[in-house]
């Protein structure tokens, strides 16, 4: 994919813009938009890419989450140390509902 290197000014304007701004040509005529958000999601989504991390499905922290409650209903209020060691134990009881879909490397 070529790449096409902005000056300084043009990064300053995309960079400081917070709505999508018109790329044109030097005939003034429009080839396209970029979008300073997309930019910088980009940017993150570049930079998490190479964490190595746990990655969990929506699924199994959404079955975290119910199980969480539920137990809170069960018992009532409980602290950080018991909510750790409650979901290492769903993890490990029934990794494929509440575990990762990928293991830190």
């Amino acid at each position: 994919m070529p790449d096409l290197v902005l000056t300084e000014e043009q990064v300053r304007v995309l960079t400081g813009a917070s709505e999508q701004v018109t790329v044109r040509g030097p005939d003034g005529n429009a080839l396209g938009s970029l979008d300073p958000r997309d930019a910088a999601a980009l940017a993150r989504h570049r930079q998490r890419r190479g964490t190595t991390g746990p990655c969990h499905s929506a699924a199994s922290v959404l079955a975290v989450i119910d199980a969480l409650l539920a137990e809170r209903d069960r018992i009532g209020p409980f602290d950080a140390e018991y909510m750790r060691a409650f979901v290492e134990r769903l993890e490990r009881d029934d990794p494929a509902k509440y575990g990762p879909i990928r293991r830190a490397a």
